[in-house]
C-alpha cells in the first residue's frame, strides 16, 4: 500500500508506426518530484527523512532479447528440467533415508565480497551519469526503511539508477562477480521487507547490498491499442499507465489495482493482485504476456510472444512471477489490457461481518458483474471518518464497498439484483448509498483505497502499522473473519481491518506504538496465530504482499518440504552464488537469527 504522485507522469512520443492500426511506441520524460497527498504519495514517504526524488534526463531505452537470448533461454530450460530432476533425485533419497534433504540453498553471497571494487566498477559503468551512483544517506534509507510495515531498517551500502536492460545486465555481472547482493526496488510498496538490504542468517548483520531502483526505468515503451497490449519498464505506477492511456484517448485501461503508488516490478516480483481481482485476476494470470529478464547470470531472455495464446512447451514467464526478485531481474513487461467500462459504485452496512461476507457469497453465485466487492469493518470505517471525514460519514459498521462496471442497462440490473440479495442478507437498506457520475464513485472509492494511511491517523502520532494478509476458501472466510477478530479484542489491539472479500483475501491494519515492544510482541502473535489458522482452513499465509522476509517460516507448514525442496533446486541452479536478494522467499535451511522485525 502506498501514495505516488497525484499529477500524470507526463510522456512524450517517440515514434509512429503502423499508425493505423493503432500501435504507438513511446519514452517517456522526466518524472516531476512526487506532492504528498493522501492516495498518491505514501510510497514516496514512507521514511522519516525520505529521499529527494531526482528527475532523469535520460531517456528509458528498451533492449531486445541479446544476441545470446535463444542461448540463454535453453540454458534456463535446461537448468529448470535439471533442478526438477535433482529435486526428483533427492526425494527418492528422502524416502530412503527417512529424513529432509539438507541441501544448502545460498543464502548470503561468497565470503570473499569485494563491495569496494563494486562500487568502484559501478561508478565506471555510469561514469557520464554519475547521479546514477548513490551513497547519500537519505537515498540509502529510503531504500531500507518504511514505516508502513513493521520490520526494522536495514540499509544498502550503495543506491543504483538503471535506465535500461543494458544497464541491469552491467549491474547484475558486477554484483555476481564481485559476490555483493543485489535487490531490486520498484515502488517500494511491499510490505514484507523484500526490497530491504538482506541480514547475515547466522550474526543478523546487514551485508553488503546493491539496490537497484528503477525510478528511471518507468518508461512506457509500447501502445498497440488494436492488439490490446502495452510493453512497460518495471519503474512505472500502474496508475501512471492509467492517467496515461486515458490521456491518449484510449478506450482500455490496466485492471490490477494493488495499493497506490505499487509499480510493476514489485507487483510482479510479488504475484500481486488488488480490489478488482475478483473479476480481473492476480499478477499472476493471464493478463501477463511476457517479461523480459535479466538472470543471475547476466543473460538476456524474453519468455514468451506477444501472443495472447501460446502452446509452446510451458509458460516460463510464471516461473518469475512471484519469485521477489530472487531468480532473476525482469526489467520489460508486456501486459494486456482490458475494456475500460462506465463505473458504478454502492456501499452499504451490516450490522455483522458475518452477513457481509455471505451477502458477498450470494452476489457472486448470482452471476452479478461485480468488478470489486470490498469489506471494511467497524474499525476500519471509524478510521476512515476521523482521518478523511468524508460527507456525509461512513456508516460505522461492517459494510460491504461494491463496484460494478459494464453499460447503463447492465448495470442497473446488476445493482438491482445487488439491492435484493444483500437485504435478504440483513443489510441495513437505509444506509445504501449509490454513485450517481464520476466524481461520487471515485470519493466512493477513495474511502477504501485510504485505509492503511486512515489507519495510521486513527492511532495518531509515533504509529508503526503491521500490515499482513492471509486468503481462505471464500465460504470459509466469515469463520475466519470472526475467529480473527475475538483475538484481536483479546490482545487488545487496534487493527481495522479490510477484505477483498469476493476472492477471500483478509487484511489486517494492526496499528502499534513504534518502540513499544510489549505490544509489538503481541501483534507478532496474533498474526502467528492468523497466519496459521488460515492455513488451517487449507488457505495461504498470504493473498497478495508476497513472503519476502517476513512469512518465509510458514513455507514447508503450506506447501510441504517437497515442494520447498523443489524451490530451492530452482534457486540453486539459476543463482548457484545465490546473491540475487539472498533471504527473501526461502529460509536459510541452517535457521536464520535475524528475524528482520524488533
Amino acid at each position: 500500500m502506498g501514495f505516488a504522485s497525484s499529477s500524470s507522469t507526463a510522456r512524450a512520443v517517440a515514434s509512429l508506426s503502423n499508425a493505423g492500426k493503432g500501435r504507438v511506441l513511446v519514452t517517456r520524460s522526466s518524472r516531476p518530484s512526487p506532492s504528498l497527498v493522501p492516495l498518491r504519495s505514501l510510497n514516496r514517504d514512507h521514511t522519516r527523512s525520505f529521499a529527494s526524488s531526482r528527475e532523469s534526463a535520460s531517456v528509458a531505452s528498451s533492449s531486445g532479447q541479446s544476441s545470446g537470448s535463444r542461448a540463454a533461454l535453453g540454458l534456463s530450460l535446461a537448468l529448470l528440467a535439471g533442478a526438477i530432476g535433482g529435486y526428483l533425485v533427492a526425494s527418492d533419497l528422502q524416502l530412503e533415508a527417512g529424513a529432509r534433504s539438507t541441501s544448502p540453498e545460498p543464502s548470503t553471497p561468497p565470503a570473499s565480497s569485494n563491495f569496494s571494487q563494486a562500487l568502484s566498477q559501478l561508478k565506471q559503468h555510469f561514469a557520464d551519469e554519475q547521479d546514477c551512483v548513490s551513497t547519500e544517506p537519505t537515498d540509502l534509507e529510503a531504500k531500507g526503511f518504511s514505516l508502513w510495515c513493521q520490520h526494522d531498517a536495514s540499509l544498502p551500502q550503495v543506491v543504483v539508477y538503471p535506465t535500461c536492460t543494458d544497464d541491469v545486465v552491467a549491474i547484475v555481472n558486477i554484483a555476481r562477480e564481485n559476490g555483493v547482493a543485489l535487490v531490486p526496488f520498484a515502488g517500494g510498496t511491499c510490505l514484507e521487507a523484500h526490497w530491504y538490504a538482506p541480514r547475515d542468517p547466522k550474526t543478523g548483520e546487514t551485508i553488503p547490498t546493491i539496490s537497484m531502483a528503477f525510478e528511471r526505468m518507468d518508461a512506457l515503451l509500447e501502445h498497440d491499442e488494436d492488439s490490446g497490449y502495452v510493453r512497460v519498464q518495471p519503474g512505472l505506477g500502474w496508475q501512471d499507465l492509467n492517467e496515461d492511456l486515458k490521456s491518449r484517448g484510449s478506450k482500455l485501461f490496466w485492471p490490477v489495482d494493488p495499493g497506490p503508488g505499487s509499480a510493476f516490478g514489485g507487483m510482479l516480483a510479488t504475484g500481486g493482485s488488488g480490489t478488482g481481482a475478483v473479476r480481473y485476476g492476480t499478477m499472476k494470470g493471464d493478463l501477463i504476456l511476457n517479461v523480459t529478464v535479466v538472470l543471475p547470470s547476466g543473460e538476456v531472455i524474453k519468455t514468451r510472444s506477444d501472443a495472447r495464446k501460446s502452446s509452446v512447451g510451458p509458460d516460463l514467464t510464471k516461473l518469475f512471477l512471484g519469485s521477489e526478485g530472487t531468480l532473476g531481474v525482469i526489467t520489460e513487461v508486456t501486459l494486456r489490457l482490458v475494456p475500460r467500462l462506465k463505473e458504478s459504485v454502492v456501499t452499504v452496512a451490516f450490522d455483522s461481518v458475518d452477513q457481509a461476507c455471505r451477502a458477498s457469497q450470494a452476489i457472486l453465485n448470482h452471476g452479478v458483474g461485480v468488478s470489486s466487492i470490498e469489506l471494511l469493518d467497524d474499525v476500519m470505517l471509524k478510521a476512515i471518518n476521523f482521518a478523511s471525514k468524508p460527507d456525509p460519514p461512513h456508516a460505522e459498521r461492517p459494510s460491504l464497498f461494491i463496484k460494478f462496471s459494464g453499460s447503463d442497462v447492465h448495470t442497473s440490473e446488476d445493482q438491482r439484483l445487488t439491492r435484493k440479495l444483500v437485504a435478504e442478507h440483513g443489510a441495513d437498506l437505509s444506509t445504501l448509498r449509490t454513485s450517481r457520475d464520476e466524481a461520487e464513485v471515485e470519493a466512493l472509492w477513495e474511502s477504501r483505497k485510504v485505509a492503511l494511511w486512515s489507519a495510521m491517523q486513527y492511532r495518531g502520532e509515533g504509529a508503526r502499522c503491521w500490515t499482513t494478509d492471509c486468503c481462505v476458501p471464500i465460504a470459509r472466510l466469515p469463520d475466519y473473519m470472526k475467529q480473527v477478530k475475538e483475538d484481536l479484542a483479546k490482545s487488545n489491539l487496534v487493527a481495522p481491518i479490510v477484505s477483498h472479500v469476493g476472492d477471500g483475501n483478509f487484511h489486517a491494519l494492526i496499528v502499534y506504538k513504534d518502540g513499544d515492544k510489549e505490544e509489538f510482541a503481541r501483534a507478532k502473535d496474533v498474526v502467528h496465530r492468523m497466519v496459521h489458522l488460515a492455513q488451517d482452513l487449507g488457505g495461504t499465509a498470504t493473498g497478495e504482499h508476497g513472503v519476502g522476509r517476513g512469512k518465509r517460516e510458514y513455507l514447508e507448514r503450506e506447501l510441504g518440504p517437497g515442494t520447498v525442496q523443489l524451490l530451492r533446486s530452482i534457486k540453486n541452479m539459476l543463482d548457484p552464488t545465490g546473491f540475487m536478494n539472498p533471504g527473501t522467499l526461502l529460509l536459510p535451511e541452517g535457521g536464520d537469527v535475524a528475524t528482520h522485525a524488533h
